[in-house]
């Protein structure tokens, strides 16, 4: 037997770990005739454990447990060795007396901690899981295997070569120290103490009871065996005392690589600091962009630069990246943070809670799944600033988004010069002619002249008759709602046009201080309407897409931009003035009614007209021939005194014509004589232009809109009226040229046919129109508002390419192609891709973007002011690498299944070094409990937890991937 045990024995035996001495003897003794171990065995030097004084010869009796199997050796104790005699303390009573060792949690002040068990020089790993201390307290089933038996940690040696390994292998299971007890038919008595007294056994299974008294503190050991070691190197800043008061056995396995601090030079500190730069460049970057709130322009557009689509997609990834890298710079901030302050002896160390704070930054929902340790970490500074610094990464990129992504957005109202090009003057009949689009000019049989002609009517036509039944519209729902139109001539409605048939022109009614039918009456005794249109300036619109002025047009902003334009320019105008006049008083102007005239009968009535050659006989323009005098002289500015000649007319056109006289010598005007078969007067009305400088032309456009442009006239508050811009500015004046252009207009509209007596439609409508009585009629406009409105097509066909200010400033009165550049004030409002939000209440975001430049700029003052990084113990890979390698905590009893709860999460903890085996490990920076009252649960809970355990079925389950 004793051959057979020394065979056993290794060449050399590495420290042998503690073990839960509580499995080891509480079972029952079975039989005392157990051979005694070979003689100086275990005295030999190769049973001493390093850290253990060297033990008097003798020999150890250890019993042997119940159920040895028969292949196992059991060593025969020496029971010359007395318990007082021995220095460990070692108890040995006989045959039937157990050895019992009392493990002491870690963190108890009454003796030092258990050593940590490990498997340094072992052939096999624990099969069981490890039965806490306090578990014991409470009643346990062990009848699961009965026939399960119990080895003494003496009686199996260690093997430490692969042969033994595979030998021991090959055997069968291991039964080791650490293994479970064997489960007895009988039930384990309950121990009143917290932490059962492990020298106490209590076994069931022969039904008595057998005692053996303890060995002895660890203190007392722990304490003999730092001498020598703390004589030998002793710094006071070391954590020998607590390291070796924590170990019985020293790791001397774990010889840390690696120092824990981290040269600047080092890779990490590098890229730590390289992110801080970054992401406070670019976060200052952001945080500036949104405060100037900087506008592309064609920076970013869609028909050059940089695609909005793609510009959104550029600020979004780059906000990303600041996200991303203020992340991971705030938590490597946390990590040296809270790892500095456990390495200083005298600070609180660093808790659960606090530890958890990365995760909040890192996963911000994780401050709901785990709400219970908001309370112990946010009440602190750093746990404030943690808060403040998910709150802002986690509603950063949003913010980027409302606050620097850029998105189309209207400026404010600048000042600016636009330029535009001017091709000719007011109401050139040849510039018109010239810009009226034909394919015929070559093609027409009487040359290109005629072919403007028949294009400039053919145009005149249909933008004339598409104004006056644009304006019919608009009182037709006037009328048939019955709401009425105000008598006020600038309340009342206007007319609207069409430039190159995609902008709508709107005009206003100006001089309405002579447009009071009832005043007029009152004052002169007759019905009088004198009115006056203003046109915007077409010119503002080729001038506001001209590429020359840089005006982002809505094309160029993926077909949705926007922008308007005051343009301090002139205004074409037409004025139409109607005068009921009865028969006598209409005669000096008839021909019909001069002596000696040559009339015919014109079959409708008594009806009579001129001659062919009746115009022969109008007496030649002289310098003192004025013509017939009339009453309406003074109304129509006729005679010597205006040094005017009035109009004269072939025949009294009948009900529902019009007649038209376009032919008066050096005249501005054009005449019309109507008859309404409603009134027995006859109305003459006097058709002129000019252009009025107390306007402005406001020119909006818009890609989803449209674009449009009115004439803003007579406001005294207007700053962009013509007149303010051009203080030195000549009264206003008829413009000659356009009465060539009324004739052209006339004879594309067929208005002389009264001559013929034709009845055509457009005189018909615009009869029926005359003011039977004085004042305006609320359900229908006048004949010179729609007179106005009919002609208003001259006014945009004569004012395209014309200058913007109030006279003609070239030697020529035609330029050539493309014309020349003329500047105009203008105020100017576009909307191009900003930098911005877009409503106030977004200004909430700033905060976002100011609290992580702040903390950018505060961790990179941090960094830059350390010497290097030190290992982030808050990392998980660097945490665990330390728990595994530290004494466990009777602190954090009981979270080994759950994990921590409620106190658990304030126990603060230190990195503890010692300087003798270079090892790190966690310690407590408190010595006493965090516990609370309403933590007295916590134990129950634990024992609660330990019947319900859930291990066995996890640790045999299948796993997924």
């Amino acid at each position: 037997m004793a051959e057979s045990d020394h065979s056993r024995i290794p060449y050399s035996l590495h420290p042998v770990p503690e073990v839960e001495e509580s499995r080891l003897f509480n079972s029952q003794t079975s039989r005392d005739d157990r051979p005694s171990p070979p003689e100086g065995l275990l005295s030999s030097p190769i049973f001493r454990r390093d850290g253990y004084r060297p033990m008097p010869s003798g020999s150890i009796d250890l019993s042997p447990l119940d159920g040895v199997t028969e292949n196992q050796h059991v060593a025969r104790p020496d029971t010359s060795y007395s318990q007082e005699s021995d220095p460990l303390g070692i108890s040995i009573q006989g045959i039937a007396k157990r050895v019992s060792f009392t493990r002491v949690p870690v963190g108890s002040k009454s003796s030092s901690p258990a050593t940590p068990r490990f498997n340094n020089g072992f052939s096999g790993s624990p099969e069981s899981g490890i039965t806490s201390p306090r578990a014991e307290s409470g009643p346990a089933s062990l009848a699961q295997n009965p026939n399960q038996d119990l080895v003494s940690p003496l009686e199996e040696t260690p093997v430490t070569s692969p042969n033994s390994l595979r030998t021991a292998t090959r055997m069968g299971k291991l039964t080791m120290p650490w293994d479970d007890p064997p489960r007895d038919d009988g039930s384990w008595g309950p121990s009143s103490r917290d932490e059962i007294d492990l020298g106490r056994v209590n076994p069931s299974k022969e039904g008595h009871r057998q005692d053996a008294t303890s060995v002895g503190s660890d203190r007392g050991n722990s304490a003999q065996m730092r001498n020598d070691h703390d004589a030998e190197n002793h710094d006071s800043h070391d954590d020998d005392e607590t390291f070796y008061k924590r170990y019985s056995h020293v790791p001397h396995y774990c010889d840390s690589r690696k120092d824990v601090h981290r040269r600047r030079a080092n890779w990490l500190s590098i890229s730590i600091i390289a992110l801080s730069i970054y992401s406070t460049g670019l976060s200052c970057l952001w945080f500036v962009v949104a405060v100037v709130q900087p506008r592309w322009g064609p920076t970013i557009s869609s028909s050059g630069g940089i695609a909005p689509s793609t510009a959104t997609m550029v600020c979004a990834m780059f906000a990303k990246t600041i996200e991303i890298s203020f992340v991971t710079v705030f938590v490597a901030f946390i990590g040296q943070v809270l790892t500095r302050r456990s390495f200083v002896k005298s600070s609180k160390g660093m808790t659960l809670a606090e530890m958890t704070m990365r995760n909040w930054v890192i996963q911000p929902g994780f401050m709901l799944t785990h709400w219970e340790t908001l309370p112990y970490a946010a009440v602190t500074f750093l746990g404030a600033i943690s808060l403040i610094a998910t709150i802002a990464s986690t509603f950063y990129t949003t913010a980027s988004d409302v606050m620097v992504s850029p998105k189309l957005k209207y400026g404010g109202w600048e000042s600016k010069a636009l330029n535009g090009y001017v091709l000719s003057s007011y109401a050139n009949t040849f510039a018109t002619q010239d810009s009226c689009p034909t394919p015929l000019r070559k093609e027409d049989p009487n040359g290109p002249e005629f072919a403007a002609r028949s294009c400039l009517d053919i145009q005149y036509a249909g933008q004339s008759y598409r104004n006056l039944v644009s304006f019919l519209t608009v009182w037709d729902e006037i009328n048939h709602n019955g709401t009425g139109a105000s008598l006020d001539m600038s309340h009342r409605p206007v007319g609207t046009t069409l430039l190159y048939d995609n902008t709508t022109l709107t005009t206003t009614w100006v001089k309405t201080e002579y447009s009071n039918v009832t005043r007029q009456y009152e004052e002169k005794g007759r019905i009088i309407h004198n009115v006056t249109l203003a046109m915007p300036h077409p010119g503002v619109y080729d001038a506001a897409t001209n590429p020359v002025n840089k005006i982002l047009q809505p094309n160029d902003l993926s077909g949705v931009g926007e922008y308007a334009i005051r343009a301090s320019v002139v205004s074409p105008a037409i004025n139409v003035m109607c005068v009921n006049m009865n028969e006598e008083e209409l005669a000096p102007l008839i021909y019909t009614k001069w002596e000696n005239s040559q009339t015919n009968a014109t079959g409708v009535g008594n009806q009579t007209t001129g001659w062919a050659g009746w115009e022969g006989e109008v007496p030649h323009p002289e310098e003192d021939e004025w013509l017939n005098r009339t009453a309406v002289d003074d109304i129509f500015r006729w005679g010597p005194t205006y040094g005017r000649r009035p109009p004269v007319f072939q025949l009294y056109p009948a009900d529902f014509n019009m007649i038209t006289n376009t032919t008066v010598y050096q005249g501005d005007a054009i005449y019309l004589l109507a008859k309404s078969a409603s009134i027995t007067n006859y109305t003459l009305c006097e058709m002129r232009s000019w252009v009025t400088p107390n306007c402005s032309t406001h020119f909006n456009i818009s890609g989803t809109a449209g674009s449009h442009m009115q004439a803003h006239c007579e406001d005294p508050d207007d700053p962009d009226r013509y007149d303010r811009s051009v203080p030195e500015v000549t009264p206003e004046k008829p413009d000659g040229d356009w009465k060539n252009i009324a004739d052209q207009w006339r004879l594309s509209m067929d208005i002389n046919g009264g001559t013929v007596n034709n009845n055509a439609s457009n005189a018909r409508t615009l009869t029926q129109f005359i003011l039977e009585q004085g004042k305006l009629n609320p359900l229908l406009p006048s004949m010179a508002e729609a007179l106005a409105v009919f002609a208003s097509s001259t006014l945009v066909i004569g004012s395209i390419g014309t200058p913007f200010i109030h006279y003609w400033d070239y030697e020529t009165m035609q330029l050539g192609e493309p014309g020349a550049l003329a500047t105009f004030n203008a105020t100017i409002r576009t909307q191009e891709y900003t930098s911005s939000h877009e409503y106030e209440w977004q200004n909430v975001f700033y905060l976002a973007l100011v609290l992580v430049l702040l903390i950018n700029i505060f961790c990179l003052g941090y960094f830059l002011s350390r010497s290097g990084l030190v290992t982030d113990y808050t990392e998980p890979q660097n945490l665990f690498a330390l728990a595994v390698n530290s004494p466990p905590s009777e602190q954090l009893k009981g979270s080994c299944g759950g994990g921590p709860i409620k106190a658990d999460f304030v126990v603060p903890w230190k990195v503890a070094y010692a300087k003798g085996p270079n090892h790190y490990f966690f310690e407590e920076a408190n010595g006493q409990t965090w516990r609370k009252k309403q933590d007295a649960s916590a134990d129950t809970e634990y024992q609660r937890a330990r019947e319900r355990s859930s291990y066995k079925r996890l640790s045999t389950s299948r796993t997924w991937f």
